[in-house]
């Protein structure tokens, strides 16, 4: 929800240095002080994602993935392009565990790292390179050059997992925190 980004505005503000250029209307936009614009967004209730339909961001980041259903994470993906030659885009998807059914849809998507009976089990921060198959699922295939199925030329997007715990926060290692888990 909206009112959930509070914290993650504030932190903004910290690491930007000042509010100027921030307007907290919904949805609340950020222009930094380096000229970034920061669109800060939330999809309560499905179809929200539809809002961002063809709103390009060169950078998506998710706070609690696990808290978005998989068909409005893969929706607001295809969003992420750019058309300034050489500008690298990226999906950062941040969460701890699912604590709802909802959220198991990310131990599929990260299934080589966190799945023990894959056949090919990934290591941390170990690059995969996937494609969407015809029928919508996750295809896992060799190298990142295109890959050629039922006739279609897919483009093969490198995905990794990169576990982490209290004790790799700095904000929060020499806490408490790790007790109230």
């Amino acid at each position: 929800k909206y009112t959930d980004l509070n914290a993650i505005i504030d932190r903004a503000i910290d690491i930007n240095g000042t509010r100027d250029g921030l307007n907290r209307s919904p949805p609340p936009k950020f222009r930094t002080r380096n000229g970034r614009m920061i669109d800060f967004g939330a999809c309560v209730h499905l179809g929200d994602e539809q809002s961002w339909q063809g709103q390009p961001h060169d950078f998506l980041g998710f706070d609690e993935v696990v808290q978005f259903l998989e068909t409005q994470v893969r929706f607001l993906m295809g969003w992420v392009r750019t058309t300034t030659p050489g500008q690298r885009t990226r999906i950062v998807m941040a969460s701890n565990p699912p604590v709802m059914a909802q959220g198991d849809w990310i131990i599929r998507f990260f299934r080589p790292w966190l799945d023990l009976t894959h056949p090919h089990p990934a290591k941390p921060g170990e690059l995969r390179w996937f494609v969407t198959a015809p029928d919508g699922s996750d295809l896992e295939v060799v190298n990142g050059q295109p890959f050629e199925i039922e006739g279609q030329v897919l483009i093969p997007l490198s995905r990794t997992f990169i576990p982490a715990s209290v004790k790799d926060n700095p904000y929060l290692a020499d806490t408490d925190y790790q007790g109230k888990l």
